[in-house]
């Protein structure tokens, strides 16, 4: 057979962009500016390095008679695109947005795309635009880490590799189901989402065929919540993701005036332990039902919402759209909790660097993202503002100003809770 096979989460981000039809609703973004004696040819040589590690990144996906199936190029050159002219950072937000909106054919295109804009004497803006369909969130540090790797071995100028080849093979991941497997995994989602009604939330306008661009609004809870949660997570031996999962769910069901909320999120199993490279962690994308009693206690949701995602595990070699085709709900979820990897800070040699906020494009109308380690404690609340209003935001935010402050009285007033939960790999 030729080419390669598709995980499901590149089969959920095909389907999902080929539904929409807009390249930018399958795309990552991510930028820096940079400040220092940044060597471009050298740092050209680097990002050329990391691509060509990652056989997803270099590779074209093509619609065979087996279905699609992805296609890895030989090794490629000169992907870094330098500007001449000066930039103005003001204006990086409607720039990086003209970026994300050319469309990626990936039948012809590499998926990865970089850019190096000079804004002043030795100051640039960095930018990296990928298609969804090989990077997740946690592909993005394995890409930079491999980028600043290679920056600094490329000073000496050697004639050897600047990354060492990966053997990895992704068909591990891409093999498909067999028969009587995959009838025992569509069981599971029926029989879990039965009777499943999708959640309505108050206000929202009907998308009107054009993917809006996100809108951010970060929730940041005060150290005492913070230290609360924190020592919830270690009580019930409960990863930041749950915890935080819990507390949105509690909001969210109100702000939805539902007991029985569906939800869309991730779980990353680590079908292969250790293995670094793009998409490998393969964030699954699921239906998660979550049921929230009315007088249900922090600590009894969060061994809930723990138990609900466990569940799961053994069943996500479908990808969302056929899980979904098993169920009673035949539209797409649209609320989305997903997590977060905060980022840690990017050492690139004798060069400074700073984050700045890219556009962001989502197919859901409410995106909540949380943290995914401890240490961080944030609730990002990503919507599309044509679609939400801002009063309808500012009454969820209260919803999740009062919960946190629920689990943090709980967490006052109730005992220790006995014996624990078993560990998860859970995002």
């Amino acid at each position: 057979m030729p080419g390669k096979g598709l995980n499901p989460y590149q089969r959920y981000y095909w389907s999902a962009s080929s539904a929409y039809d807009l390249p930018q609703a399958a795309c990552v973004s991510i930028g820096f500016v940079l400040d220092g004696e940044l060597d471009v040819p050298r740092f050209g040589r680097a990002i050329d390095a990391v691509v060509n590690r990652h056989e997803q990144l270099k590779s074209v996906f093509l619609e065979t008679q087996a279905g699609v199936r992805r296609f890895p190029q030989s090794d490629v050159s000169g992907v870094l695109q330098v500007g001449d002219a000066p930039f103005d950072l003001a204006q990086t937000e409607a720039s990086i947005e003209a970026l994300c909106r050319i469309p990626f054919d990936l039948s012809v295109d590499i998926p990865f795309r970089a850019y190096l804009k000079p804004v002043g004497q030795g100051r640039y803006l960095f930018a990296l635009i990928i298609h969804h369909v090989v990077v997740d969130s946690w592909s993005l540090e394995v890409i930079l880490d491999d980028l600043a790797r290679a920056y600094a071995r490329a000073e000496s100028g050697g004639s050897g590799p600047l990354l060492s080849p990966l053997t990895f093979d992704h068909e591990t991941l891409a093999a498909p189901l067999g028969a009587d497997e995959r009838r025992l995994q569509a069981q599971f989602w029926r029989e879990s989402l039965e009777g499943a009604a999708i959640p309505v939330i108050p206000g929202l306008v009907d998308g009107l065929g054009e993917q809006g661009k996100s809108t951010f609004d970060v929730i940041t809870p005060r150290d005492e919540v913070r230290e609360a949660l924190d020592r919830l997570c270690q009580r019930l031996d409960a990863t930041p993701f749950v915890v935080y999962t819990a507390v949105a769910s509690i909001a969210l069901a109100r702000f939805c005036a539902t007991a029985d909320l569906v939800i869309q999120t991730n779980v990353t199993p680590r079908w292969t332990e250790g293995t670094e490279t793009v998409v490998s962690y393969l964030s699954a994308r699921i239906p998660l039902r979550l049921r929230v009693a009315p007088e249900v206690t922090p600590d009894a949701h969060v061994l809930e919402v723990a138990d609900a995602l466990y569940g799961t595990f053994e069943n996500v070699g479908l990808n969302i759209g056929e899980i979904l085709a098993e169920s009673s709900l035949k539209q797409g979820l649209p609320i989305h909790i997903g997590a977060e990897s905060p980022f840690e800070g990017w050492d690139l040699e004798n060069v400074a660097v700073s984050q700045v906020q890219l556009p962001d494009f989502q197919p859901w109308p409410l995106f909540l993202w949380v943290p995914a380690a401890t240490g961080h404690s944030f609730i990002k609340l990503q919507y599309q503002a044509d679609r939400i209003s801002a009063e309808r935001m500012g009454q969820l935010k209260r919803l999740l100003d009062e919960t946190l402050e629920r689990f943090v009285l709980s967490e006052r007033q109730a005992p220790a809770v006995a014996g624990a939960l078993n560990h998860l790999t859970l995002q």
